[in-house]
């Protein structure tokens, strides 16, 4: 994947590039992924990131796309005794401060073995690289957006008045009421004062979004048009961009694949709800129940989120999710049930899949997409909900479980029962895999040599010489 092109044009070191991901696994994976297909470019990365989300994520390189030009920095953060000058700040927040100081410092020594540094850094990290910019002559950061382009865009209209005119978006509100997402319930401390100081962001010189015009063009366009002094790169689906160096053959498939190869082409509804979403007892019996009674197969990845901070290692441990008795003897055969992680777009690339039972996480919603395969949406928390509208009302991919207007309730099993027959059983659900598998068509068509997704990606990688 390298372009000889752009590497004839520079000398190793001649530029660097340092990322600063949220060290959150669904924010760090979009970077990360970005960070390998720069590298593949034979541009030496910095990864800049906690010292257990590293040690993952050699792991999982070892070998492929771009791994040579990929050195990590462990930052380490000092367990203080005492927080009183902290007092009332989310311990996050308390935490991610405390990243600012190595962050900075590891930049600094950086620069020192280039000519000209350039720091992708996720958006909730711009203050980390905020006093770089002063202390280096030759530095240039871009702002990395791991939410959807809709998400970013329905969160800036309810911070700023007035922003961008758009009416069918305000009319989409006025008509779904109480079910849009308001800023308010958005998950985060001051969520209207973040986004504002975010988009009044300017110490970078330009901003990426992991989206592509096929899924995104109307609300990238209308993001471009907020800020028109500053580059937008949609340089998405990023998984997208590892799937020529996939090589499954270096390992054993995993038992879902197995599991997969025996059943009929849109059999199997695919039900996994991301890394940071753990339900309680009684809503995991809901659905088991829902599941069973549905009649359709299934794959279920049932597990508790992961923890997002090492300060979360410090908390007490959840007591373990369980299984009613005789449910998977119930379903042996028709449903398996998987505790551990599993190669989710291989599951939603095989044929035997045909809708996907999902938080709506848009690392999950683009992956859905691109492999054509329709979602039942069930959001949780943060952008999630403004994702499953898109998918749902804009897209037409996809069927609501609950409205968010209801997100406290108990979801029973006879909707998910419901949301899992319209999806898997009925004509409307048949209707929307074929509109999916069209998107699906168009993403892999743009993202192929010569495709609108790729030379956005080639301008990027050429901007990074300039």
């Amino acid at each position: 994947m390298a372009t000889n092109s752009l590497n004839n044009n520079v000398h190793l070191n001649e530029v660097i590039v340092a990322m600063v991901p949220f060290p959150d696994f669904s924010h760090l994976n979009q970077l990360f992924v970005l960070a390998r297909f720069i590298a593949s470019h034979n541009i030496p990365i910095h990864f800049l990131c906690l010292a257990d989300r590293n040690q993952d994520l050699k792991l999982r390189v070892q070998g492929g796309l771009g791994s040579s030009n990929i050195h990590f920095h462990d930052l380490s953060v000092p367990i203080e005794e005492s927080e009183d000058a902290d007092d009332g700040l989310h311990p996050i927040v308390i935490f991610l401060r405390k990243l600012v100081e190595p962050i900075q410092r590891t930049c600094i020594d950086l620069a020192a073995n280039a000519k000209r540094l350039v720091i992708i850094h996720d958006s909730i990290m711009r203050d980390h690289i905020r006093d770089v910019h002063s202390l280096i002559s030759k530095v240039e950061s871009y702002m990395f957006h791991s939410i959807s382009a809709f998400a970013r865009y329905s969160l800036l209209r309810q911070s700023i008045d007035h922003l961008v005119d758009d009416d069918d978006h305000e009319n989409m509100i006025q008509q779904m009421h109480d079910e849009f997402p308001l800023l308010k319930s958005y998950s985060g401390l001051n969520a209207a004062a973040f986004v504002k100081k975010e988009h009044e962001w300017n110490l970078n010189s330009g901003e990426i979004i992991n989206s592509c015009r096929e899924i995104e063009g109307k609300y990238i366009d209308l993001l471009a048009r907020t800020k028109d002094k500053k580059q937008w790169w949609a340089i998405g689906p990023l998984h997208m961009l590892l799937l020529e160096s996939h090589d499954s053959r270096k390992r054993t498939r995993h038992e879902c694949l197995e599991f997969l190869d025996k059943q009929d082409v849109n059999s199997v509804i695919f039900v996994s709800f991301g890394t940071t979403t753990t339900f309680s007892q009684e809503q995991v019996n809901e659905i088991a129940l829902g599941l069973e009674r549905s009649n359709h197969k299934f794959i279920w990845v049932l597990r508790e989120a992961d923890k997002k901070m090492e300060i979360e290692k410090f908390e007490e441990e959840d007591g373990k999710i369980e299984l009613q008795n005789g449910f998977e003897e119930r379903v042996s055969g028709r449903g398996i049930v998987v505790r551990n992680w599993v190669p989710q777009l291989e599951i939603l690339g095989h044929s035997s899949p045909g809708g996907f039972l999902s938080h709506s996480g848009w690392n999950s919603c683009l992956e859905s997409i691109s492999m054509g395969v329709p979602l039942a949406a069930w959001p949780t928390n943060h952008d999630q909900p403004f994702n499953a509208i898109f998918i749902t009302n804009l897209l037409k991919i996809g069927t609501s479980v609950r409205s968010w207007a209801r997100r406290e309730e108990l979801v029973t099993a006879s909707t998910i029962e419901k949301a899992v027959k319209t999806l898997m059983g009925t004509t409307e659900g048949e209707e929307m895999r074929q509109r999916a598998a069209e998107l699906s068509k168009k993403i892999k068509s743009s993202i192929s040599r010569g495709g609108l997704a790729r030379k956005e990606m080639e301008s990027f990688i050429s901007r990074i010489f300039e």
